[in-house]
């Protein structure tokens, strides 16, 4: 459950949590994004369209939410996307089978709720506000080819 992730750049776009839906989902952004051709450009010209991601970055009080995909290598982002470095780190692991794109539609509430859950059944410390963590991070990646999603919480070590 637990592995050493290599540093990674998240390319995507960000949303205040303001943006969330009565159903606590980020559906109209998400769709917003995959209609985005500057979106659609970079992840054909990089190859990526067979995977999408969420990040979640927690703050003591909020939360910004990220839709796009992740980079394994240094990328030219083009103008109206953005990235998001994340460092080599401990990261706690969860892999969801038979998912689909409309996974990033769920209440992300729920979703968070229960990975985390997950994550503390097995034992790993987490913090009660995610926002506390030195690396506040919860990142979710799904590949369409293996309909495999993989959940992340980049763990804190001094914790």
């Amino acid at each position: 459950m637990k592995k050493l992730q290599k540093k990674v750049t998240f390319v995507g776009r960000p949303f205040p949590d303001q943006l969330m839906d009565e159903q606590k989902t980020f559906t109209e952004s998400n769709m917003a994004m995959e209609q985005d051709q500057t979106f659609l450009n970079f992840i054909a010209q990089n190859n990526l369209n067979n995977t999408r991601s969420s990040l979640v970055v927690f703050g003591p009080e909020n939360f910004m939410y990220w839709y796009g995909v992740i980079v394994l290598n240094e990328v030219e982002v083009p103008k109206g996307l953005m990235k998001f470095v994340l460092s080599e780190a401990q990261v706690a692991i969860k892999e969801k089978e038979k998912q689909n794109i409309s996974f990033f539609s769920q209440p992300l509430n729920i979703v968070i709720s229960q990975f985390l859950a997950a994550v503390a059944d097995e034992g790993i410390k987490i913090y009660q506000n995610p926002g506390d963590s030195l690396t506040p991070y919860i990142v979710q990646t799904l590949n369409f080819d293996t309909k495999k999603l993989t959940q992340e919480l980049y763990l804190d070590d001094s914790y």
